[in-house]
């Protein structure tokens, strides 16, 4: 296989939204890629193009079956494909969830410092927000425990939405970290939507762990979001998926 050219290309004048912005001004805050995507998904999307009708389409099998060897390949997690459901987007899908299951004025549990748009999916659902911040020592963030378990056992608290890998804070938890999140929240009855849109984003010394995949308990608890938009450039094809095992 050759070598992947990662330079710049010029994303002006097509409507990007982090490129059609006010000359000098740096769009540093959107999560967006320069490079090129990954010629085999040009590729894909070229033959598809060359048909001319861009109607309505079913989800093939193949897709399901695409995600669930990825995660087998790449983290060593099963999945069975169909636990697999397409969304347009994992904010989407994490709101969907949100919608369905909980109920208004409950209370979802997110870990601060986190991805804004969390916030939106909960308050714009008619939920209400219960923190249970990070802790910060010595340069580094981890989870406070005592703190989640706290807000784990508030009555009106019934889902967490955990980041994983953490944006911003960049932190790939540990599996031990995510087999406690799973036995607290299955102790208190907690559903757990995990966003790992990131985890193909990583050191190579560093191993993903799906939340899902740390321990049983997880497992019961876990309604997975990812996308391929992030480490491969995609944000504009509304691609993504979730994955759930329990019925």
């Amino acid at each position: 296989m050759p070598d992947f050219d990662f330079d710049a290309v010029d994303r002006t004048h097509i409507n990007s939204v982090k490129w059609d912005v006010a000359p000098g001004e740096l769009p540093m805050w959107v999560a967006d890629m320069d490079f090129a995507t990954a010629p085999t998904v040009i590729d894909a999307v070229k033959q598809r193009m060359a048909n001319p009708t861009y109607g309505y389409s079913f989800i093939p099998e193949e897709y399901n079956q695409a995600v669930s060897s990825w995660w087998k390949r790449r983290h060593d997690h099963d999945i069975d494909p169909h636990n697999i459901i397409f969304a347009t987007g994992v904010i989407p899908a994490i709101s969907s969830a949100v919608r369905y299951l909980t109920n208004p004025a409950e209370k979802i549990v997110i870990q601060s410092p986190v991805y804004n748009i969390f916030y939106n999916s909960i308050i714009n659902n008619g939920r209400r927000v219960i923190d249970a911040p990070l802790a910060y020592t010595s340069g580094e963030y981890s989870m406070d425990f005592e703190a989640l378990e706290r807000a784990f056992s508030d009555p009106l608290a019934t889902m967490m939405i955990l980041c994983n890998p953490h944006n911003p804070v960049g932190k790939a938890w540990s599996r031990n970290d995510l087999a406690r999140v799973g036995e607290l929240a299955d102790k208190y009855h907690i559903t757990v939507v995990s966003d790992e849109i990131h985890c193909d984003i990583m050191d190579p010394a560093v191993t993903h762990i799906p939340f899902a995949s740390a321990d049983p308990a997880c497992r019961r608890v876990a309604v997975t979001c990812c996308s391929p938009s992030k480490a491969f450039n995609l944000a504009g094809l509304h691609s993504a998926y979730v994955m759930i095992d329990e019925p």
